[in-house]
């Protein structure tokens, strides 16, 4: 595919995703967001899969999910409206969704983020952990889109990475974010591979650095759609109440389970905010 073709269709796709986005919960269909696109059905599905990795009804479920997520971590709403708002007929359907996405009850879950949120310092110790995190390098792809196309962005890291970089020479994978998710250019994120200091370039990755340090860390256990709201608790509820100082590095997302493993309910990803030393 010549790379304007490429982008025109990368365009076309963002659009789509926009739209899901703005109304996760409506009735979207493969016929009317194909309409979006400008495309046929047929040709817009099978485009649509093989750039992102994924079908249309995954996207959906996906945002709905997420979105769900955040809403069960950062609002008083009962589960029963936030199953409704998220397109589910009933909290018994949303319940079995949200249990195979998160590896817990929508219940269990809020009732943890409300507590990282809300506890003190000192009950924490089972849950946030201070640990220093080496300097080391990777190949880097850099993110295009909304925080909830992440997965995207991955799953062409792991094609560019294919054929140049074999599994056993990548050392680990990171995220690493800049600034906040809805502050709209001012946040930069960059998908990871860690790797040795000989590794040679490869074309359309990125060398970087990604700096050590003091980070206070969180472990969580569940899909990746709930990194998000992880960052968001840490900011917003665990940071202000902890003893420590924000530092003006990237935070980090170290993904812990193997990459064939996908993204699945028992993920483990450490997720991490720099903090100054005292």
């Amino acid at each position: 595919m010549k790379p304007r073709t490429r982008q025109g269709y990368h365009h076309r796709i963002a659009k789509v995703i926009e739209t899901i986005l703005a109304d996760p919960g409506g009735e979207h269909t493969v016929e009317s967001l194909a309409s979006i696109a400008c495309m046929s059905a047929f040709h817009f599905h099978r485009i649509y899969r093989a750039m992102t990795g994924e079908s249309i009804a995954e996207t959906v479920r996906r945002v709905r999910l997420a979105q769900a997520a955040r809403a069960l971590g950062e609002s008083g709403q009962a589960v029963t409206s936030i199953a409704l708002d998220a397109g589910y007929d009933s909290p018994q359907a949303f319940s079995r969704a949200f249990r195979q996405f998160a590896g817990v009850s929508p219940v269990m879950f809020q009732e943890r983020h409300h507590a990282l949120t809300r506890a003190k310092e000192a009950s924490l110790s089972s849950q946030v952990r201070i640990t220093d995190v080496p300097a080391s390098r990777a190949l880097a792809l850099r993110h295009e889109g909304p925080v909830e196309t992440i997965g995207h962005t991955w799953r062409r890291l792991g094609a560019m990475l294919r054929d140049a970089v074999p599994l056993e020479r990548m050392l680990g994978r990171v995220g690493m974010s800049i600034g906040d998710p809805e502050g709209g250019d001012s946040f930069v994120y960059h998908a990871c591979v860690l790797t040795g200091p000989s590794e040679p370039p490869v074309a359309g990755l990125e060398p970087m650095a990604i700096a050590g340090g003091c980070y206070a860390s969180y472990r969580l256990v569940g899909s990746y759609g709930l990194i998000a709201a992880t960052y968001r608790a840490m900011f917003g509820g665990w940071l202000p109440r902890s003893n420590h100082e924000f530092d003006d590095r990237p935070a980090l997302a170290f993904y812990r389970s193997p990459w064939v493993h996908g993204d699945r309910a028992d993920c483990v990803t450490d997720v991490m905010i720099p903090i100054k030393e005292f």
